[in-house]
């Protein structure tokens, strides 16, 4: 299962498509993808924004077909990192642990893959035996639009949207 990101264009016209897949016969080839961890996470931040104070359960946080497994891992990772607080037993559950607005989604990605990378190329660094990138600079340039964007929204940000979303429903 793996959260693929959809890029076409400038910012104004970014496209995000999440793409997960349920078995290996069931792919579909996408330029540029986000680690499933970061797109658990923004999913789960988002709804943590939403509840303000209030304790979520992790199966509340969850995003389908995701594994809760997996989240439990990420959630652990944004706990240590200090993003998150979590209590246990009886009205337990996930909180933010910094205010909403002082988590970048760059953060995010930073504290779970401790490295922000992308690449469209397979063979980049596998031993490309073609001296020059006939690829040119469209993998840098959608890094360098990812890296805007995950660097400039914050979680806050990511929250509203959450939030105007559920009350057009």
């Amino acid at each position: 299962m793996f959260a693929r990101m959809f890029v076409t264009g400038n910012i104004d016209d970014m496209v995000f498509y999440y793409y997960f897949m349920e078995n290996e016969r069931n792919t579909m080839s996408l330029p540029v993808s986000i680690p499933e961890s970061v797109s658990l996470a923004v999913h789960a931040m988002a709804r943590l924004a939403v509840a303000g104070t209030e304790a979520v359960k992790l199966n509340d946080l969850l995003i389908k077909p995701g594994s809760a497994a997996h989240l439990s891992k990420v959630m652990q990772k944004l706990t240590k990192a200090g993003m998150v607080k979590s209590r246990r037993g009886r009205g337990g559950g996930f909180s933010l642990g910094v205010n909403a607005s002082d988590i970048r989604l760059m953060d995010i990605w930073i504290a779970l893959e401790g490295t922000f990378e992308t690449s469209i190329c397979p063979y980049k660094g596998n031993g490309c035996t073609i001296p020059i990138c006939l690829f040119s600079t469209i993998g840098k340039d959608a890094s360098q639009l990812i890296r805007g964007y995950f660097t400039d929204t914050t979680v806050e940000d990511i929250g509203k949207l959450l939030e105007k979303d559920e009350t057009e429903q």
